[in-house]
Parts: structure tokens; sequence; C-alpha cells
């Protein structure tokens, strides 16, 4: 796969594999065959709980890359040292949850600056997580009594954390337009809520399918049971990837 000439990136680097399976060996099995066609993963809350730092462990001695997926949301110097020992561990992305409020974000890059200083290892990226792709509207008005739209309230968040230090978001595909627009094309968009045509949306809501979020502007999307749930896994692979090219030139 060609780089892409927007960003000069492998393509194969903008597919971030979700490795949201439940069986640790059947994920180091997963990461095993397709190292040599994917180089970006996603360890999630359950894979973190189960056996997180040794799996990062396992993905850089395969010199692949790591989205440390925990969400921090604390008091500001728990997700400092939280933010300090992710870098320690050297990986790529790690993210706090925008709702923490703008002095955990700045205190969780603090916590990455001392780290990378330090132990003279690279800065991961910062995101900062906005409205789960699993809510709605409806589901903000319910749970939080605002008359905020999603995505008004997505980009409220997005705009504190940039000020607060953050590299990007993570936010569902129907807002990285207007991510963009507002705070630039280097504002790093990560977006889960990736779905093939036809495919059940299982727990999403604000979903797109590859191409259409990359056309939109996304810099990495998040993939998970459209691959894991394939029989031919590696197809299915190559097929996002040729979605993600045909995006790049949309």
């Amino acid at each position: 796969m060609a780089n892409d000439k927007k960003s000069g990136y492998d393509l194969r680097e903008k597919l971030i594999l979700s490795v949201d399976l439940d069986d640790t060996a059947a994920a180091y099995n997963l990461i095993d065959k397709l190292a040599a066609h994917l180089k970006y993963y996603k360890i999630g809350l359950q894979l973190i709980t189960k056996d997180g730092p040794r799996m990062v462990m396992a993905l850089k001695r395969k010199g692949l890359k790591i989205f440390y997926d925990a969400k921090f949301y604390d008091i500001p110097q728990t997700v400092y040292n939280a933010a300090y020992e992710a870098t320690r561990l050297g990986v790529n992305m790690m993210n706090v949850h925008a709702s923490g409020g703008p002095d955990m974000i700045k205190r969780a890059k603090e916590g990455i600056l001392a780290a990378s200083e330090k132990l003279q290892v690279e800065k991961p990226l910062l995101l900062a997580v906005t409205v789960l792709t699993s809510m709605e509207t409806k589901d903000l008005k319910k749970i939080f009594d605002v008359k905020m739209s999603a995505k008004d309230m997505v980009l409220r968040l997005a705009t504190m954390a940039k000020k607060a230090g953050a590299d990007g978001v993570v936010c569902s595909p129907q807002e990285i337009k207007l991510i963009k627009k507002e705070l630039g094309k280097d504002f790093i968009v990560v977006t889960p809520g990736i779905r093939m045509d036809n495919a059940k949306k299982d727990d999403q809501k604000r979903i797109m399918n590859p191409k259409e979020a990359i056309a939109a502007g996304a810099d990495y999307i998040v993939v998970g049971r459209p691959i894991l749930q394939a029989e031919d896994k590696l197809g299915m692979i190559e097929k996002i990837l040729k979605m993600i090219e045909e995006g790049y030139n949309k």
C-alpha cells in the first residue's frame, strides 16, 4: 500500500485494530497473525485490566504501535501519574476523558512530557475523548440535562481540550468535519464508530464507513468487530485499507 500524499504516512498506520477480545491468548495469537499486515493496535480497558503492560511490551517487541485506550478520568495528580506510567511503557497514543476538565488534561500532558524527557522516550499523542459513540443527543439530555446537541457538546469539549494541551480528540465520524473546520487540520481526530455498509450497528449510534470517515478528514480510524468477526480477517483488512485509500482520493 503506497503512502498517502496528504500526510506521508503509510496508509496501514491509519487503521487501528481494536483488540477487544476476552481471551488473552487469543489476542496474542491474533496479533501474531496480523503483525505483518497491520501496524497499529488499540488495547482497551478489558485487556489493560487483564494484561496491559505485558501486552504493550509484546507489541513493542514486534515493532508495532499502540493506542492505550485507558480513558483516564480522575483528579489531576492521579491522571498525571497514570500518563507518566503509560509514557514509560512506550505507547504511541493514550487518552483521557475531556469531561475531566482542563486541569486534568494539562496534568496528563505534563506527565507525558516529564516521562519522555526523563526516560528519553517518544512522546505519545494525548487524545481527549469527547462524547462516546454509543451516545447521541437524546442521551446527553437524559443523563446531563443539557440542551446541547451531541455535535455542540463534542466541539465544546474538543475546544477546551485543545486549549489545555491535548493533541487531538476521539469523536464519532459525524463530528470530524466540524472539528477540522473549527480547530484546524493539525488537531488530530481519531474516530471509532466505523462500520462497513449494511453491517449491524451493535452499540454504536453515530457511525460511518471507512471511506466516508477518511474523506471527512479523520487522521485515524479505529475498527474492531468488522475485522474481529470476519472469517477472512486479512481480506477484511485489505478491503478497509482500500476504502481508506479511496477516501483520500475522494
